[in-house]
């Protein structure tokens, strides 16, 4: 036991702390060294369960390996025997040119297939037949052209024809100073008013009008009175002369006119023209002479002339002639009939010619199999590697695993030889030290216990002492109060005696002053109990009144919360199909909602739905079965638009409780009933217009106009890129060498695409009922998938999309040599140019293309081409043989550029402008420099930009 007053005389609590902590220390670093231990150990055995799977996947990847080439040999096999299959079928067709250099070429190419920058089959195989490809569409160029001329001239001759036959060409040729128009003029030419009499003969009757022809008295008009010649008429007149002394025309022609007033000439002022024109045999006889052998005589003017037959004068005469002209009409329209059909014969064998070069090229066999076969490979061989440097590290770190199992093995020796304590009783050394640490806690708390009860003693002690003092004290008090108690009861008793009746009264009335003042005390006591109680019922009121207003707040809450949620049954569709009257509608802005009431709206519409479902008790088994109605009724709508075949897309939404569906078309999402209706007038309107048989007849017009349009467009095209290859090969770069372009199908179309390409090649004209059926199959699912992937985009650009031929083919470029070979112009050739045969190659089709579109403007229009930034990055004497390909194909360049100067031998005029900024007058000057193909003016004067015609007004100041 330890003395009063003595907290740990013998130090056993630090000695007992010391010695536990150091145990502790001891244990603590045997169990570090055993987890480590444990974790080596884990992480040994965690590392050999990834090695063994490294190993496994390893095996797994060599086997996927060797599957995988084995893949790319039977792929390159059946693509061998596919290649030799298309040539037994297809390399016969082909001309000798072109089979014998093609065979090896798709044979290396084949071989080919796989590495990088190897050109396709169908690139070497377009590269090997677009020449004869573009000189069959040249000539169907031509051909067209030469039908279409060929046409117009058919066309001509048809009109010419019906003209002829209609009697509206009987008139001679106009001759020079017979331009007015006499459409409105009284009277009738020569030929129109006579006709030869009986007794003339044919052979008369031709050198008669033959004469009169030469003369210009044939068409001379003759006018129903005389009538003066003006200035400006340009037309000439017949008139009477003086009549001749021996024979006239009047006896050979004979007036052929109408008697009376309908009569344009009379038939007396013909006659004495007639006479006035002798037909003698001397020419010098009469001042005008027609003789019967075509010799003629007019003044000063005398000749002949002959013709094998009368063609105007008389009605036979013009018949015959009418008859001569339909005859040679229609021998010059069979003639030209004649060779439309060579001509379309010609084009048809130019566009077998060509389908047979389509087909072989769309037969070509895929290479897609090897391409895959080959990727499979690679992936299977990145995943050999990739599982081979996992084996690799996995076993690495399976060393070290084991490595650090040792190293922690031999820590923990050396941990417990340091602390003498074997790895195996760490346990109970711990337990030990817990246990001895627990004591002497329980020793050092038993000691410091038994010191506060010694203090606990003592101060009780003190207590009882100082309670014995008061003890005392108050029996002293208690004396002395009794005492006095009976000094006061004899001063008590002594009254009473002195006083008598009268005290008595006096304490008979105090007493009932004190009971009354008892009573007074009570009343107080109770009215404030009363008071309290009060309080009470009103604090306890107050909050009734409080907890009926929030609820009837709450309430008011719950009623608009419930009323807005009704909003979903009050759209239109759902009120129609309650069959609830007309007019209710559905607040619409939130200010509609302000006030403690409801809108009157959501209270009609409340009752509106409330009286149409009043009827109506479902339980829990009827709205089971109607969501089972409902769900299959979806299901057969969504199967039955499905089958429909145009796309209708059915959605529905029962998010609000309502479950409401809508279909979406071309027009947009409409409601089902709505929808419903249109499909319903659609129906009727279709009934009413077209059969299945008209419908299809009626596709099968638009798909031909369709596909004639592509064809015509792509063989515009066909003929530009045809005339931008003949421009670039043409212009060729300082070294000798130029590139070609080349319009090819795209390597991404697949079999279809290419079937629907060779269609479209060939005029719509000669399309089958089952080429067609074909295109509009595969249009219809071009369509339908472009609208599954883009199901928001408007139909016009989904066609659009599809029918964009452009898209269809790609451009393949070609550089050719200066000794004529060439090779495919691709990113990997490109980039080991020179730097300007790079700058030329990337320019070249771009001023061959302008050049091509720019041809089929006036002559006169610029030829304007717009460079921003032009040639940058290019050394000078790139730009010198830019600018000199730019002079070849004679264009109007408009370039901006940082230090560009077109003062090169090649351009045969250039203005420049060269800009100068001033930040401290805060403006930008101009300076024109004109370049006149051999030397460079500064307008430092501004002479010379008023010579250009420049105005001048962009040195005159706004504000002037």
């Amino acid at each position: 036991a330890w003395p009063a007053g003595a907290a740990d005389p013998d130090g056993l609590s630090e000695r007992a702390a010391a010695r536990s902590a150091a145990r502790s220390e001891a244990v603590r670093a045997i169990r570090a060294a055993l987890d480590a231990v444990r974790r080596a150990e884990q992480a040994r055995d965690h590392n050999r369960v990834t090695l063994d799977r490294a190993l496994d996947a390893q095996q797994a990847a060599q086997t996927a390996e060797r599957a995988a080439a084995q893949v790319v040999a039977a792929a390159r096999s059946e693509a061998e025997a596919s290649l030799a299959a298309w040539w037994r079928e297809h390399g016969s067709q082909l001309p000798q040119e072109i089979a014998e250099p093609l065979a090896d070429a798709l044979a290396d190419a084949l071989a080919g297939v796989g590495e990088p920058e190897a050109p396709t089959m169908s690139v070497v195989y377009s590269a090997a037949v677009q020449p004869r490809a573009d000189a069959l569409r040249g000539r169907q160029a031509e051909l067209r052209a030469e039908r279409g001329r060929l046409e117009t001239e058919r066309a001509e001759t048809v009109a010419e024809r019906d003209r002829i036959a209609a009697e509206h060409d009987d008139a001679p040729p106009a001759r020079a100073g017979r331009a007015a128009d006499t459409s409105a003029m009284p009277g009738a030419p020569l030929w129109r008013l006579v006709r030869f009499a009986d007794a003339v003969g044919d052979a008369e009757a031709a050198g008669l009008e033959a004469a009169l022809e030469a003369a210009g008295l044939l068409d001379a008009w003759i006018t129903p009175e005389a009538a003066p010649v003006t200035s400006g008429d340009s037309l000439a007149y017949l008139r009477p002369g003086p009549a001749a002394a021996g024979p006239s025309l009047a006896d050979v022609l004979v007036p052929d006119v109408a008697s009376g007033e309908d009569s344009p000439v009379s038939a007396a002022r013909l006659t004495a023209i007639l006479r006035s024109v002798a037909t003698g045999g001397d020419l010098a006889a009469h001042p005008a002479v027609i003789t019967r052998d075509g010799r003629y005589a007019q003044g000063v003017q005398a000749g002949a002339h002959r013709k094998e037959h009368a063609e105007f004068i008389g009605a036979t005469a013009r018949r015959r002639r009418r008859e001569a002209r339909i005859a040679e009409c229609e021998d010059r329209l069979s003639a030209l009939d004649g060779m439309l059909d060579d001509l379309d014969a010609q084009a048809a064998q130019l566009s077998d010619a060509l389908l047979v070069l389509d087909a072989a090229a769309s037969a070509l066999p895929r290479t897609g199999a090897i391409t895959a076969a080959l990727q499979e490979l690679g992936r299977a061989d990145a995943v050999l590697r990739a599982t081979r440097e996992a084996a690799d590290q996995a076993q690495a770190s399976y060393d070290e695993a084991v490595a650090a199992v040792g190293v922690t093995e031999r820590a923990l020796h050396r941990t417990a030889a340091e602390h003498r304590i074997a790895p195996d009783a760490a346990d109970a050394v711990e337990a030990a030290v817990q246990r001895f640490g627990t004591a002497a806690k329980e020793l050092t708390a038993a000691r410091r216990e038994e010191g506060r009860q010694r203090e606990n003693v003592g101060a009780a002690e003190e207590r009882l002492t100082v309670a014995e003092d008061e003890a005392q004290a108050a029996a002293a008090e208690e004396a002395s109060a009794q005492l006095k108690y009976a000094e006061e009861q004899a001063k008590l008793d002594a009254l009473h005696s002195t006083l008598g009746a009268d005290a008595a009264a006096v304490l008979a009335q105090v007493q009932e002053a004190e009971t009354a003042l008892s009573g007074a005390e009570a009343e107080v006591v109770t009215a404030r109990d009363a008071e309290r109680d009060a309080a009470s019922q009103a604090g306890a009121a107050t909050a009734t009144l409080n907890a009926a207003r929030e609820a009837a707040f709450v309430a008011a809450a719950e009623e608009r919360a419930t009323a807005r949620d009704l909003a979903p049954y009050a759209q239109r569709e759902l009120l129609d199909l309650l069959k609830c009257p007309p007019g209710l509608s559905w607040p619409a802005q939130e200010a509609d909602w302000a006030g403690e009431r409801l809108p009157e709206a959501v209270t009609a519409v409340h009752a509106a739905i409330g009286a149409a479902t009043r009827d109506l008790a479902p339980s829990e088994n009827t709205l089971k079965a109607s969501t089972t109605r409902l769900t299959k009724a979806l299901d057969d709508l969504q199967a039955q638009l499905g089958a429909a075949g145009q796309d209708y897309r059915p959605e529905w939404d029962g998010a609000d409780g309502v479950i409401v569906v809508r279909i979406a078309d071309e027009q947009g999402p409409l409601p089902v009933g709505a929808f419903a209706q249109r499909i319903a007038a659609a129906r009727r309107d279709q009934q009413l217009l077209l059969s299945d048989s008209e419908q299809r007849i009626l596709e099968d017009a638009l798909l031909t106009r369709l596909a004639q349009q592509i064809h015509d467009r792509t063989v515009d095209s066909r003929d530009l890129i045809r005339r931008m290859n003949t421009e670039m090969r043409s212009r060729r770069m300082s070294s000798g060498a130029t590139v070609g372009v080349a319009w090819l199908l795209a390597d991404d179309l697949d079999a279809e695409q290419r079937a629907v390409c060779s269609l479209l090649d060939a005029d719509a004209a000669r399309l089958t009922p089952d080429a067609l059926a074909r295109m509009r199959t595969h249009f219809a699912s071009q369509i339908k998938n472009a609208r599954a992937r883009w199901r928001d985009r408007p139909y016009r650009e989904l066609l659009a999309d599809v029918l964009d031929y452009r898209t269809w083919r790609q451009f393949a470029f070609h550089l050719v040599r200066p000794d004529g070979s060439e090779e495919r112009l691709t990113r990997a050739r490109h980039s080991r140019l020179s730097g300007g045969e790079q700058s030329v190659s990337l320019h070249l089709p771009l001023f061959a293309a302008a050049h091509a579109m720019l041809n089929s403007a006036a002559p006169h229009a610029p030829r304007l081409l717009a460079l921003d930034e032009a040639f940058a990055g290019v050394d000078d004497t790139g730009r010198g043989e830019l600018l000199a390909l730019a002079a070849q194909f004679d264009l109007d360049l408009f370039m901006t550029g940082y230090d560009l100067w077109a003062a090169h031998a090649s351009v045969p005029a250039a203005a420049h402008y060269d800009l100068a900024h001033s930040p401290q007058q805060h403006a930008v000057s101009a300076l024109l420099l004109v370049w006149d193909g051999s030397e460079l003016l500064a307008d430092d004067a501004g002479e010379l930009a008023a010579a250009l015609g420049s105005p001048g007004t962009r040195r005159v100041p706004v504000a002037a």
